[in-house]
């Protein structure tokens, strides 16, 4: 994404995502998944905010992974991905090739929504990735239900929207899954190494936290 499409989606994303924290409600089933953040969960999807009803959005068009063939989707190659997974040994190893399948260049170039979809903002069905490839928040989505698929639960990972200080500020998006009790492991789309969570509060600043069973709001450090 371009510097200023970059801004001006991150404006857009993270003005929602302040003023759905003073709506949410407290709940024990979502925790930040960035060590060192305080977060507001909540199971409450009618909150109008482009993440959210982004994500939404994208689980309809997603109908649990239906198999698609389109100008716009293709579910050819899925099955495979997730049988290499699946087979990849414990959760890190499943998440390492993960990682490496969803960030392969080759077939997954980087693009930005208005080039793919003519809209500043697209949340992506994995299907629809495998297509027409995608940008950040995509090759996250891309990676979660890869992972579901493969076995990990869906309480263990979360898609977080957050502002990258390596990229001046500007909005990115990563997954985080859980690995253990005490491990926390981040996949990024511009490294193929997996990173830890407890050593990325210099880069990272997390915004928005969302999985299929409740969605959480970062609401700043301890």
């Amino acid at each position: 994404m371009t510097p200023k499409l970059r801004r001006a989606s991150a404006m857009l994303l993270f003005g929602l995502i302040a003023s759905a924290a003073f709506k949410a409600e407290a709940d024990s089933s979502a925790t930040a998944m960035i060590p060192g953040w305080k977060a507001v969960s909540s199971t409450n999807w009618d909150v109008k905010t482009s993440g959210i009803q982004s994500w939404r959005q994208m689980l309809t068009h997603w109908a649990d992974g239906k198999d698609c063939e389109s100008k716009t989707c293709s579910s050819a190659g899925w099955p495979a991905m997730v049988a290499a997974v699946t087979a990849a040994g414990d959760v890190v190893a499943k998440m390492k090739l993960a990682n490496s399948l969803i960030n392969d260049r080759a077939p997954h170039p980087y693009k930005e929504d208005i080039k793919n979809w003519g809209v500043t903002e697209y949340w992506e069905t994995p299907y629809e990735f495998l297509k027409k490839s995608g940008d950040t928040e995509d090759f996250a989505i891309a990676k979660y239900f890869l992972l579901k698929a493969a076995g990990v639960p869906i309480d263990d990972m979360q898609i977080i929207m957050a502002r990258a200080k390596s990229l001046g500020g500007l909005g990115h998006a990563i997954l985080a899954v859980r690995t253990d009790s005490t491990h926390i492991l981040i996949l990024d789309n511009r490294i193929m190494a997996l990173l830890d969570a407890t050593l990325l509060n210099d880069e990272f600043k997390p915004a928005l936290g969302v999985n299929e069973s409740s969605w959480c709001v970062y609401a700043g450090q301890h």
